[in-house]
């Protein structure tokens, strides 16, 4: 097999998603991989990827990715955002050289369990936030009851915002209203579908939350539910796992496994369709992007790609 040889890593800005953000490429002899980061000071960012870390990584193998992220920990950078970032792209760039999907270069080639994806469909001011968590068989089912979802509230509800949720003036006084469409739904449709909703610990005091499945808080709440909280608590059910704030993907795998160690289930934050393949190769149960974002829609090109396919559950 050819050595696969990091050649050159560079960045420069881009327009996505309204906003000026960085992209980074990796080029080996034989393949390009790039990532996209949102950064406070883009010109910092290119600098720091430049100038700081691609010098270490030159004429190293592409392929070795544990071996990479050592080299971008030791670098003097300290912007995640931006080492995460090249960690992604030099993996890209290897499971490219390899002719392989991403999950599978970081997973192994056996890797069959998908994630459940859930994406708020209805949002407030106050980014409170209510979406459906549902139990299906294949990833088309979550698709089909999204656009289900959407084609119902359209009637309701007139603002879609950037994240691709309808919104209104308080999410707390559509619940039940929320509640009972999901129910409905999941009577004709046979699915077991929960209902989640997304806020602050401040604001949920003295809020009626009995018609919520699944609350996700920055910290425990009394709740009956399942809680998803930002850190790991006796109380967690799960817990929240930010790609960009943790480095590198190998960072991230030994946090990810650190979770599951004390019991908690991780999900993963975040729009970048990278994050489908790691949740994938991770065997992370959970995935939250935005309604507009590609994660579920590449979540479901894997699930094509990948013979005998299996959502897990919790």
């Amino acid at each position: 097999m050819t050595n696969v040889i990091i050649e050159k890593i560079s960045a420069k800005e881009v327009f996505k998603g309204a906003k000026i953000k960085v992209m980074i490429t990796t080029m080996t002899n034989v393949s390009i991989g790039y990532d996209i980061i949102e950064v406070d000071n883009p010109e910092e960012a290119i600098a720091d990827v430049e100038n700081v870390i691609a010098p270490e990584l030159i004429g190293y193998p592409a392929t070795d990715i544990d071996f990479i992220d050592t080299l971008i920990c030791e670098t003097s950078a300290n912007n995640p955002n931006v080492t995460m970032g090249i960690s992604i792209s030099v993996a890209r760039a290897a499971s490219n050289s390899l002719d392989i999907p991403l999950f599978k270069f970081l997973g192994g080639a056996l890797t069959t369990d998908l994630p459940i994806v859930a994406s708020g469909i209805l949002a407030d001011k106050n980014n409170n936030e209510l979406f459906p968590i549902v139990m299906a068989e294949s990833i088309e089912d979550i698709v089909n009851l999204n656009l289900k979802l959407s084609d119902i509230l359209s009637e309701d509800y007139d603002v879609v915002n950037i994240n691709g949720a309808y919104v209104c003036k308080d999410v707390f006084n559509e619940i039940p209203k929320i509640r009972e469409l999901i129910d409905e739904i999941k009577e004709d449709e046979d699915l077991d579908i929960l209902l989640g909703l997304s806020t602050k610990k401040d604001i949920v005091k003295d809020k009626d939350l009995s018609q919520i499945d699944y609350l996700e808080v920055e910290e425990p709440v009394e709740f009956d539910g399942f809680l998803c909280t930002e850190s790991i608590y006796e109380e967690s059910d799960f817990v929240k796992v930010f790609p960009y704030e943790m480095g590198t993907i190998t960072e991230m795998y030994y946090y990810i496994n650190y979770i599951m160690d004390k019991g908690p289930y991780p999900v993963i934050f975040g729009n970048n369709s990278s994050f489908a393949h790691i949740a994938v190769s991770f065997k992370v149960p959970f995935l939250r992007p935005s309604l507009s974002s590609n994660v579920l829609n590449e979540v479901w090109n894997i699930e094509r790609a990948t013979v005998n396919p299996n959502i897990r559950r919790f």
